[in-house]
């Protein structure tokens, strides 16, 4: 006839199971850190795509200003400086 249960096996069982709490505890706190890491290197790189973002935002700004200064300067004189060049073809070629 066998014995309900012994000794070893109350003790077998209860390895078991704080085995398993153990294991459960250890994996959810690497879990946490995992998360966290990942979540805070998430959130360096949206910051350092915001300050490339910026970056772009100011160089653009600047090469509108370029843009606008050259239209300025160069592209309101286009008709007198074409005309001045047609002036002097024909006046070449007499």
């Amino acid at each position: 006839m066998m014995e309900p249960f012994g000794i070893r096996d109350v003790l077998y069982i209860g390895g078991i199971a704080l085995t398993a709490v153990i294991t459960f505890i250890g994996t959810r706190h690497k879990l946490k850190e995992l998360i966290r890491d990942k979540n805070e290197e998430t959130k360096e790189k949206i910051s350092d795509l915001r300050i490339e973002i910026e970056k772009l935002k100011s160089k653009d700004d600047l090469q509108q200003q370029v843009i606008d200064q050259f239209q300025k300067q160069v592209l309101d004189h286009l008709p007198r400086l074409f005309q001045i060049i047609e002036n002097n073809k024909t006046s070449g070629r007499k």
